[in-house]
């Protein structure tokens, strides 16, 4: 029902805007017919003025020289050579009345076209100014600055630096193949009690890779380390011949009991746990890696566990997204310092902001794609920024697809031409008033 009215409503409009397009354009026409006919008559007024002119100017001649000769004859003399030689222009003047072109609107009294209606007001260059006018963009392009190229530089500076860091700070790093970096923050950072059931390394779950194995290291199973904490009891499920096989343990694989705490202690627990085995070497697993190790197939549980064995983990995803989050800070602050929060809307500004976004971002996918392939790595792709660098130039080219759209260009003229003719009456019945 809401639907139906919603387009009935549309169509009204739709026919309404049609009516006042109608009526629009049948003015402008009445209007430039006569403005055309007016035009014409004007110039064939001056036509005549100044035939009548170059007549009288010629007349008085003759009418001086006829003088001359009645003066000469009154006195009893008579007419020399000289004087019969000026009077030999007399009678023959013709006047050629017929000063209608053939193809004005004046003799023919019609208008076949728009075309010709515009040809017959305009001048050539006019006319290319009018189509010009009609034709431009919708909104204005801002041209880039010395500071727009620096506040871009700099972001991909700062991406770069971060995306170095990240490829350093990783197992088997092509960069630091001694592990140095991942050596110093997991001694520094990597500090967590160490009678918490989620690091529970039984069989099927030990290893350095155990975290991707249980939910206790998934951020997305938050609640369920906590209750596991709570009870002081690893749940987890290991495969046997590719079937799932429940794993319940209150102890750890020594055979030490778990302790048991309330809500609030076991809560600070995983706190510490996790942020101390983010800064580990390998770091925390991607969320939801637990759901899918415990519920897929083979494929993709193997799928999950090289992701995490080859350091593709919630670090990297991390420091992949505070780059992302930098590149997009600094343009958001330059272009703040350039137009304001107001400007910052419009979409001059935004097409400008778009652009700013899809060069960082574009520069560094391509530099990062070029390290992929340098260390030959597919695991070292950086996949927020890709993700950032599509999506921030599909924005700049829907804006400048929006900026020469043709029917928003002409919604605009109807619009400029309705606000003219209401400007035009309104001077008009201002001057009927005085």
């Amino acid at each position: 029902m809401n639907n139906g009215l919603l387009l009935h409503t549309y169509d009204e409009q739709l026919q309404d805007l049609r009516v006042l397009v109608e009526t629009h354009a049948h003015r402008a026409e009445e209007i430039a017919v006569t403005t055309v006919a007016n035009s014409r008559l004007l110039a064939l007024s001056r036509q005549q003025i100044e035939m009548v002119q170059t007549l009288a100017y010629d007349n008085k001649a003759t009418m001086d020289n006829l003088d001359q000769v009645l003066t000469v004859l009154e006195r009893g003399g008579t007419v020399d050579e000289e004087l019969a030689q000026k009077l030999k222009p007399i009678g023959t003047f013709t006047i050629d009345t017929n000063l209608l072109l053939p193809d004005s609107l004046a003799s023919s009294g019609v208008v076949h076209s728009t075309g010709m209606l515009l040809s017959e007001l305009l001048s050539e260059s006019e006319l290319a100014d009018v189509r010009k006018h009609l034709q431009r963009p919708l909104f204005e392009r801002l041209k880039w600055t010395k500071g727009d190229y620096i506040a871009v530089a700099a972001s991909v500076l700062v991406g770069l630096a971060i995306d170095i860091f990240n490829i350093a700070w990783r197992v088997n790093s092509p960069i630091d193949k001694d592990g140095v970096l991942c050596k110093w923050f997991s001694d520094s950072l990597h500090k967590h009690p160490s009678d918490s059931p989620i690091d529970y390394q039984g069989p099927g779950f030990g290893g350095e890779l155990h975290r991707v194995r249980s939910r206790g290291h998934d951020l997305s199973q938050f609640l369920e380390a906590i209750r596991q904490t709570m009870e002081g009891e690893f749940h987890g499920t290991r495969w046997s011949y590719g079937k799932p096989i429940d794993v319940i343990s209150s102890v750890n694989q020594y055979g030490k009991p778990y302790p048991q705490m309330d809500w609030f202690a076991a809560f600070l627990n995983v706190v510490v746990h996790l942020f101390g085995d983010f800064f580990s070497s390998h770091s925390l697993p991607l969320p939801l890696s637990s759901v899918v190790y415990e519920n897929c197939g083979r494929e993709m549980r193997i799928f999950v566990h090289e992701l995490y064995e080859n350091g593709y983990n919630l670090r990297h995803l991390a420091l992949n997204t505070v780059e992302v989050m930098l590149t997009y800070l600094a343009i958001e602050v330059w272009l703040w310092l350039q137009y304001g929060n107001d400007r910052r809307k419009e979409p001059t500004v935004k097409l400008k902001k778009y652009e700013m976004r899809s060069a960082a971002t574009g520069f560094l996918s391509g530099a990062n794609i070029g390290g992929c392939l340098l260390f030959e790595n597919p695991f070292l792709l950086n996949i927020p920024v890709l993700i950032v660098a599509v999506d921030s130039a599909a924005r700049m080219l829907s804006l400048q697809t929006k900026r020469h759209s043709w029917i928003l260009k002409e919604s605009r003229n109807i619009d400029e031409l309705f606000i003219a003719w209401d400007e035009l009456r309104s001077e008009m019945l201002g001057d009927k008033a005085r």
